[in-house]
């Protein structure tokens, strides 16, 4: 894939002298003919596999200035490991006498006694930011991972470096004792080294699976439907409708059905549970625009949530279609600027981005863009607009998904579209199962009712998604119901609002565990939330029970708990 793209493959011989400063000589004799003789680029991508990582990371640290990324499999991270066998791996004794050899130590004490493996040394690589994904088997017996790439990984970690990815397999070729593996998944690789390599790109976008399919589906059936999934920021007429407008221009002839499924303060969590209701039942889908970075921020959503949440709405979508085209965004706000202009890519995008480059996933890293115009004063803040822009910063925004355009609808469309390749899961509990159960499904104990058509309590702003529709309300201390279900997460989308009160649950006869509904904006508005109870329990049926308490939040005028459906990750 990457030689179709106009990449080369470089190579040396330098096999016997296992990563060795004289190696490093002779590749940066090579170095210099590929780049000073031969035009090629400054900046290369590494590829180490298995002793491999021995030169990579001998290069890396010495010139970490030329690396544009590492991609490696089962990597030898520290010769003790292999060929020393000084761990739990089996060794090569003649290549550790190669080693000894090679690096001129007089004795086998001096080689254990060494402090520049891959697995040393390691800032010159952190400062340079240099970002590294490593696949490994989690069998290998030859190169062990727990000796090599997960030590690797935790060393760069606790330096700050953000930029390292694992994809773990369980088992490799038993006729290599675990250490070689089928490659099942080309693409994961493949779009990593043209996320990090592309360096002609004006703008921080990756078109990874492309929009080929959704480019045939337009042109040649003369229909395509177009789903916006996200928060405040896709709700606002704004850049979505840039985007609606543009694809009418491109395609005139196609009769778009556009979807809008943008709610204020929702995330990808929300997103996960409601994609079904609000964008996949209304028919095929053949592009699909999501963004929730924002509100993982504001909703302080964890690493695990993001994952879990991301990964099922594209499991889901792609279930839905298998030739979708998705497109992930990932949009402003200060605290992401601050962080870019130090240098270091927000975790929240960089979770976020995981799960797109894993998948494939086309994305717009916006944030990024947004503080390079600051910065630079080609679009100043006062003009982009907050989180929530301005006319301008909305524009901006679309131009953005313009450009993408451009560059994957270069060219004529596929003869037909192509099943998007499928990827080892992140997440065994991700939400890929994701739906609303009803609360008519629910047994009262006492003290629940359902409200029909709620409009709000006089108290606290309500928003127009969130009112017309039936609750769950208890307004009391002690109020219990029980509720079956199955699969392996529960949750409730509620509105916590001014006079919600700290709620308690059980999932079977497990213990009772506390929750305070009350957010950071609940004081003056009936938020829409969604609060997961359970995220990984055992796939079976279970029993949720649900009670209000007589405790409260310090700020809450109440002890109330209202939700429209329980969330469910199951069937």
């Amino acid at each position: 894939m990457l030689l179709s793209d106009g990449y080369h493959v470089a190579h040396v011989n330098t096999g016997s002298r296992l990563g060795s400063p004289n190696a490093l000589k002779i590749w940066k004799q090579f170095y210099d003919l590929l780049t000073e003789k031969h035009g090629f680029n400054k900046k290369v991508v590494l590829e180490g596999v298995s002793r491999g990582g021995l030169y990579v990371y001998r290069w890396a640290k010495a010139y970490p200035e030329t690396v544009a990324c590492i991609y490696n499999d089962t990597p030898v991270c520290d010769f003790k490991s292999w060929p020393g066998g000084k761990g739990s791996g089996k060794g090569a004794q003649g290549q550790w006498k190669r080693v000894i050899e090679e690096y001129g130590f007089k004795n086998e004490e001096e080689a254990m006694a060494y402090r520049d493996n891959p697995i040393d040394n390691l800032q010159p690589i952190v400062d340079a930011r240099i970002p590294i994904m490593h696949i490994i088997t989690e069998d290998d017996a030859i190169v062990p991972p727990k000796e090599n790439t997960y030590v690797l990984k935790e060393r760069l970690e606790k330096l700050g470096h953000p930029f390292f990815y694992v994809i773990s397999i369980k088992n490799g070729k038993p006729s290599s004792n675990g250490h070689h593996f089928n490659i099942e998944s080309p693409h994961i690789g493949y779009h990593f080294i043209r996320k990090y390599s592309e360096f002609s790109n004006k703008y921080p976008i990756y078109l990874r699976s492309g929009l080929k399919n959704s480019q045939h589906i337009f042109s040649n059936t003369k229909k395509g439907r177009v789903g916006f999934l996200g928060g405040s920021i896709t709700e606002s007429a704004g850049w979505r409708l840039h985007v609606a407008d543009s694809l009418q221009k491109r395609f005139p002839q196609t009769e778009f059905d556009f979807v809008y499924a943008g709610i204020g303060s929702t995330d990808s969590t929300y997103g996960a549970f409601r994609l079904h209701r609000d964008i996949l039942s209304k028919g095929k889908v053949d592009l699909l625009f999501i963004e929730s970075a924002v509100n993982e921020l504001h909703n302080s959503r964890t690493r695990d949530d993001i994952t879990k949440a991301v990964e099922g709405i594209i499991l889901q979508s792609r279930r839905h279609n298998s030739y979708i085209d998705i497109v992930a965004q990932y949009l402003y706000d200060m605290p992401y600027v601050e962080s870019y202009r130090k240098g270091i890519t927000p975790w929240q995008i960089a979770a976020l981005d995981r799960i797109s480059l894993q998948y494939g996933i086309n994305a717009i890293d916006q944030a990024r863009q947004v503080t390079t115009w600051f910065d630079t004063g080609e679009i100043p803040p006062e003009k982009f607009g907050g989180c929530h822009p301005k006319p301008v910063g909305h524009k901006a925004y679309g131009e953005m998904i313009d450009r993408l355009f451009d560059h994957a609808w270069d060219g004529p469309s596929a003869q037909s579209p192509i099943t998007h390749l499928g990827s080892r899961r992140y997440d065994e509990n991700s939400y890929d199962r994701g739906h609303f159960q009803s609360i008519k499904t629910a047994k009262i104990k006492n003290g629940w009712k359902v409200v029909k058509n709620w409009q709000g309590t006089g108290k606290g702003r309500v928003r127009k998604h969130d009112v017309g529709i039936d609750y769950m309300e208890a307004l009391k201390p002690g109020a219990e119901l029980t509720v079956d279900f199955s699969g392996t997460a529960i949750g409730l989308p509620m509105v916590a609002g001014p006079d919600v009160g700290i709620i308690e649950w059980k999932v079977d006869d497990g213990e009772w565990k506390s929750l305070d509904q009350f957010t950071k904006w609940s004081r003056g508005l009936h938020i829409p939330w969604i609060y997961m109870l359970e995220k990984e329990l055992p796939e079976g049926k279970h029993l949720l029970t649900l009670r209000t308490t007589d405790r409260k939040n310090d700020q809450s005028k109440g002890y109330a708990c209202r939700f429209s459906s329980f969330a469910v990750n199951g069937n």
